[in-house]
């Protein structure tokens, strides 16, 4: 379940500071350092920031979404799974851009990942399925924090094609 983040902060910062230095999270952090505390936005206006919570009140993922106001649009996400695969947090990546498009009424999500980046094969689909773009890869654009240089993948997806795309998807019904 998606709740506000900031409601959640200790708990976030608390799983936050398990992953620190962890090899697994390194494309997460997109540098060459670990910053060690998780700074939240206090409003919404520049971060729509949520939490994946599971039936025990864990946090188990963070969303950040950087929303851009004058475009209408949300010009990064930040994604962080904090456990191996699960459901929970699968459905919750799913409602977080489902709003950001249906509550929020974005136009567009635009977003980046580290090439190598376990998740990117899930971001590729995503994209393919809701007629989104790669719109290119910058070549050794990022240097992590085990000293070497990787590649970034951008994306997009407009509203429009998210929406044409959506029917018949598993949470469209019950949302």
């Amino acid at each position: 379940m998606l709740k506000p983040a900031y409601i959640y902060k200790d708990k976030l910062q608390e799983v936050y500071n398990t992953i620190v230095f962890n090899d697994k999270y390194k494309y997460y952090n997109f540098d060459n350092y670990w910053n060690y505390i998780l700074k939240l936005s206090d409003d919404s206006w520049n971060d729509i920031e949520m939490v994946s919570i599971d039936s025990q009140n864990n946090v188990r993922g963070f969303f950040r979404a950087g929303i851009s106001r004058a475009s209408n649009k949300v010009s990064s996400l930040v994604i962080i799974n904090f456990y191996d695969k699960n459901v929970v947090f699968s459905r919750d990546l799913y409602q977080f851009l489902k709003d950001l498009f249906d509550k929020y009424n974005f136009r567009k999500i635009e977003f980046n990942v580290v090439i190598g980046n376990p998740a990117e094969k899930m971001y590729d689909k995503y994209i393919k399925k809701y007629d989104g773009n790669i719109v290119g890869i910058k070549k050794e654009s990022t240097k992590l924090i085990d000293g070497k240089y990787y590649d970034v993948k951008m994306y997009e997806i407009f509203k429009e094609y998210w929406d044409k795309n959506k029917k018949g998807d598993l949470l469209d019904d019950k949302t």
